[in-house]
C-alpha cells in the first residue's frame, strides 16, 4: 500500500457505531473495526468469502454500507485527517496522518492506536502498542490479517 497520505487506500481502525457480530459489514473486518478506504469504491469479505459490505466515495467522502446495503457510516478526508461519522451521522472518531504513520482517536479523542505502512503492507497497533493486525495491498487486492496471522477479510473493487 502506498504511503501517501489520502490518495492511497487508508484502513481506519475506530469504531464507526455499534454492529451486531452476526451482521455483515465492512466494521466487521478487523475485529469488528472498519476497513474503509480514501481512495475510490471497494467490496468487501470477509475470511469465509462472504459478501461483508461496501464503501463508496463521492468527493472527499466515502461511505459505508452493510452487506444489507445498509448505510454504516461516513469517512471524510482533507488534508492528513479524517473524521468518521456512525450510520446515524454521529461523530465517532477522527484519524491524523503524518508521513506513513496514522494515529487513531476516539469520538471523545481519547488516542486508540495507530499504523504504520511500508512498502504494500500496513501494520496495525492498539493504544498500548500492542500488533493487532496487518494488511497487504497487492494487484488491487487488500488482505487483512488479525495480530496472529489468521485472514479475516479482503476488499477488492
Amino acid at each position: 500500500m502506498p504511503a501517501k497520505p489520502m490518495t492511497a487506500a487508508l484502513i481506519l481502525l475506530a469504531l464507526v457505531g455499534t454492529i451486531h457480530a452476526a451482521d455483515k459489514s465492512p466494521n466487521q473486518i478487523l475485529a469488528g473495526k472498519p476497513a474503509a478506504t480514501s481512495g475510490g469504491s471497494s467490496r468487501y469479505y470477509d475470511g469465509y468469502g462472504s459478501f461483508a459490505g461496501r464503501a463508496s466515495q463521492n468527493g472527499t467522502g466515502t461511505y459505508l454500507y452493510d452487506g444489507h446495503g445498509a448505510f454504516a457510516g461516513r469517512v471524510d478526508s482533507s488534508m492528513g485527517s479524517t473524521r468518521i461519522y456512525d450510520g446515524k451521522g454521529a461523530f465517532a472518531g477522527r484519524t491524523t496522518t503524518s508521513g506513513s504513520t496514522t494515529s487513531f482517536y476516539d469520538a471523545k479523542g481519547s488516542f486508540t492506536g495507530r499504523s504504520t505502512t511500508s512498502g504494500n503492507s500496513t501494520w496495525f497497533y492498539d493504544s498500548k502498542g500492542a500488533l493487532s493486525g496487518r494488511a497487504d495491498a497487492s494487484g488491487g487486492t487488500t488482505r487483512y490479517y488479525d495480530r496472529q496471522g489468521r485472514f479475516v477479510g479482503r476488499k477488492g473493487k
